[in-house]
């Protein structure tokens, strides 16, 4: 698929990790942006993605993600985010953002971190990684979960009030993914 500059530019910022969150923030950009080149940008990208499986989507919003380089010159907050993310080489958990509005409802608990290890699982496909925010109820059974081996807790922090995240471990640890 053949996409121009400007588009390659939004592709490179959206922060979604699934095809209908790229999609969704593709049209707050159309909807909401005041330049109307950019506008017509996203709209001509939310047609050439619509054509799209799923999976072929997100294999290139992984390789612009990867591979992109913006081109010299000012840069807008959403693009110096997107560089930071390039060069760090995290990888996009599905799931909740870190930043999602789950982390600060007064009932939320825990921040979990799990890969998905059956194919029938209710929280994703066999090998997704995901980030949830969760109530002591839901944590629970997530625990259950993983004891049936369905999931595999990766990390967790306890949420407190004002969504800080205490950590189990040491963050000074080596804890690759």
């Amino acid at each position: 698929m053949e996409l121009n500059e400007m588009e390659k530019r939004m592709l490179y910022q959206t922060e979604g990790s699934e095809r209908y969150a790229i999609l969704h923030e593709l049209v707050m950009a159309s909807r909401y942006a005041q330049n109307s080149d950019r506008r017509k940008a996203a709209d001509r990208l939310i047609k050439k993605l619509n054509a799209l499986t799923d999976d072929r989507c997100m294999e290139i919003v992984r390789d612009i993600r990867r591979n992109y380089r913006l081109p010299k010159g000012e840069r807008t907050v959403g693009e110096m985010l997107a560089e930071a993310r390039q060069r760090s080489g995290a990888e996009q958990l599905k799931g909740h953002d870190i930043l999602a509005l789950e982390r600060f409802e007064p009932e939320v608990r825990h921040m979990i971190i799990f890969e998905v290890l059956s194919g029938d699982s209710f929280a994703g496909s066999k090998g997704d990684r995901m980030h949830q925010f969760l109530t002591d109820a839901g944590y629970q059974k997530f625990q259950d979960r993983q004891e049936q081996g369905e999931i595999r807790i990766e990390d967790h922090a306890k949420v407190t009030p004002g969504g800080h995240l205490c950590y189990d471990h040491s963050r000074d640890k080596d804890f690759t993914r």
